[in-house]
């Protein structure tokens, strides 16, 4: 039986050493396949010429596929992966156990071009997880056939969401969500759905024990296009994994930690499960939105005789430099006002000091932020302690 609580103690043995960053690109992942004997099978290449891997594990009958990064920009999930494929080649029974009931193929890096330049979109801008109709992109393709000629009882989707998610009507971070999509626009639920909410409910009653209070469910409004719902409309039990902010961790080390925990949760339930009960997946909180990355209070902002005394809303934004080819977190003003129902990831109070800004003494929207208020100071999208 597992034991998540000792799962979790354990995690540091099999953690994937080299993943700390939150972007991780081709060339970071053709570097682990130099230095991990895991053998690896090219099933495509996207459209700059990438290829795409799949390795596979296990002897079971039943068939798990696990994808990551078809959102460029998404690598939580792909440094879980690994973290997955360590624990898979350690001693562990548990391990062991699932290798011997299930074929677990994984694909990671669906999208190696936009993870190069950390973007959701592929190299022409296409999002592939809205491309399931069109099939418009090189690499929803690749992803269609592994699917046609495997076989699979379940699929794992794992993505990434934004710090701005919190659990329910709680300040807790929604550093995990889940979600069993909908199969059309009355988000019905029939057999397909049942079994994905009763694993993703085991998945939920094992993290609960480690990562209490933070875990959240997705909205699960029918998106015609998506990959999840026309696999569910398919007759596949699609779980989405979203991996999104804990406390202090920007690089998404203690999330990429916690979602591993979750993959292994979800294929030991399927070895230990032919029914999985759903009655409790209504009650995982919905996702709110209610934080933003920082709030500075009672903000002075004045022009001549006019004056406002607002709080301003900061969002990070992970940018790419191709010139000097890193990523980069900046600071951007993204809401001006009123903002006493937003919680803030950090809160300053400016106790009505006055806003300096470089050209204008007044805050701009959506640009990299420079600007000085009381000893609080932001220069191009870095904050100054």
């Amino acid at each position: 039986m597992l034991d998540i609580n000792q799962l979790e103690k354990d995690y540091p043995n099999f953690r994937q050493e080299g993943f700390d960053k939150k972007w991780l690109n081709f060339e970071q992942l053709n570097h682990y396949f130099s230095i991990k004997s895991s053998e690896k099978e090219q099933i495509g290449s996207s459209f700059l010429g990438n290829p795409i891997y799949k390795l596979s594990f296990g002897t079971g009958e039943r068939r798990v596929l696990i994808w990551s990064q078809m959102h460029g920009n998404e690598s939580s999930g792909t440094r879980a992966m690994f973290d997955v494929i360590n624990f898979f080649e350690s001693n562990s029974t548990i391990a062991q156990t699932i290798l011997s009931q299930l074929t677990i193929d994984f694909i990671p890096m669906l999208n190696p071009d936009g993870a190069n330049v950390n973007t959701r979109r592929n190299a022409v801008g296409i999002d592939i997880n809205r491309d399931f109709l069109a099939k418009q992109s090189t690499e929803i393709h690749i992803l269609l056939n592994q699917v046609e000629k495997g076989n699979y009882n379940v699929l794992f989707n794992l993505h990434d969401q934004r710090t701005i998610f919190n659990v329910g009507q709680t300040n807790e971070p929604a550093t995990l969500s889940f979600l069993a999509p909908s199969f059309n626009l009355e988000e019905e639920v029939n057999d397909v759905r049942k079994k994905t909410m009763g694993i993703i409910q085991a998945i939920n009653s094992d993290l609960q024990k480690v990562i209490p209070e933070k875990i959240g469910r997705y909205t699960s409004e029918f998106y015609p296009m998506s990959t999840g719902d026309n696999f569910t409309k398919m007759g596949y039990p699609c779980v989405l994994f979203e991996a999104g902010h804990y406390p202090n961790d920007y690089e998404r080390n203690k999330t990429r930690e916690y979602n591993a925990l979750a993959i292994i949760s979800g294929l030991n339930a399927l070895t230990i499960k032919t029914e999985f009960p759903y009655d409790e997946y209504s009650s995982i909180p919905q996702n709110g939105q209610k934080f933003l990355d920082i709030i500075i209070r009672n903000v002075l902002i004045k022009q001549n005789e006019n004056s406002s005394l607002v709080d301003l809303g900061i969002y990070f934004e992970d940018v790419y430099s191709e010139k000097n080819n890193l990523v980069e977190r900046v600071a951007k003003i993204i809401e001006i006002g009123d903002l006493r129902k937003f919680v803030g990831h950090l809160e300053l109070n400016a106790d009505k000091e006055l806003f300096k800004g470089i050209g204008k003494d007044y805050p701009l929207l959506n640009q990299i932020a420079t600007f000085e208020i009381g000893k609080i100071k932001c220069e191009n999208g870095q904050i100054i302690d």
